[in-house]
């Protein structure tokens, strides 16, 4: 394998890809059609495949957008627990409410990771605990550590 002339070139430019280049029209053509399509709740899959894309591309894309595909992002995962809230209010028997609860605790987990601030357990910053351990071997006191970021230990 030879090194290219120039250090700044792509050694990759002439090896095929799977995909072709996008041309920049057609990229914002599918942004626009994504962010329609993620309001209404499709999924990145189902809409980069009807692109000819990979989802990994189409997520790329979107994120690039920052804050207003990040509040896309809040409004479709909003919508996915509120719908399943409904869909426990309106289960009708046992197998429907069953159903309905672990739809509810799948889309809960999934909130709970895609969005850590507004979904996961908060945990409280400003409460300290001390662990003490003391050690006693036989009638002689060996030592006591407390764990907090120092050490003390009565015999030094």
């Amino acid at each position: 394998m030879s090194l290219p002339a120039n250090p700044n070139e792509d050694p990759n430019k002439d090896r095929p890809t799977k995909y072709a280049p996008v041309p920049p029209d057609r990229k914002q053509t599918v942004i626009l059609d994504a962010l329609a399509r993620v309001a209404d709740g499709h999924r990145l899959i189902d809409i980069a495949q009807d692109h000819g894309i990979t989802k990994q591309t189409l997520n790329t894309w979107l994120t690039g957008l920052g804050e207003e595909y990040k509040a896309l992002r809040d409004a479709y995962i909003d919508s996915q627990i509120a719908d399943a809230m409904e869909s426990i209010d309106s289960a009708n028997d046992a197998f429907a409410l069953a159903r309905a609860r672990e739809q509810f605790k799948a889309r809960s987990w999934y909130a709970e990771r895609r969005d850590r601030q507004r979904y996961g357990v908060q945990q409280s910053q400003n409460s300290v605990s001390d662990l003490n351990v003391v050690i006693n071997i036989g009638s002689h006191d060996v030592g006591t550590v407390v764990i907090d970021g120092t050490t003390n230990n009565p015999q030094e």
